[in-house]
């Protein structure tokens, strides 16, 4: 079964909202309030959408802060459980004593 790629939100927000608008960085920025280094930075993946940032796309753009924060959840979710296969922790499973 081929599972779904990764994709980090500030992706989405990039080519769904902003490229499909035609906003520049400068302008997006200035929508949401924030900086334009700040928009950057979550567009090239480099920060993740806080619950604050969430809120203010919802509210320029669309979409419920729920959704921009469950996909950021699930980005990290999967990177971390990458990471953590990749170090090949092994835990057992705690089995409580009668």
């Amino acid at each position: 079964m081929k599972q779904n790629p990764i994709v980090h939100p500030g992706f989405l927000l990039k080519e769904d909202i902003l490229e499909f608008n035609n906003l520049s960085v400068t302008d997006a920025a200035k929508l949401l309030g924030i900086t334009r280094i700040n928009l950057s930075k979550i567009i090239n993946e480099k920060s993740a959408i806080s619950p604050n940032m969430a809120i203010r796309i919802s509210k320029v753009f669309g979409g419920s802060p729920d959704f921009w924060l469950k996909l950021q959840m699930r980005y990290d979710l999967i990177n971390a459980e990458k990471e953590f296969e990749k170090k090949n922790i092994q835990l057992e499973k705690y089995n409580k004593a009668s």
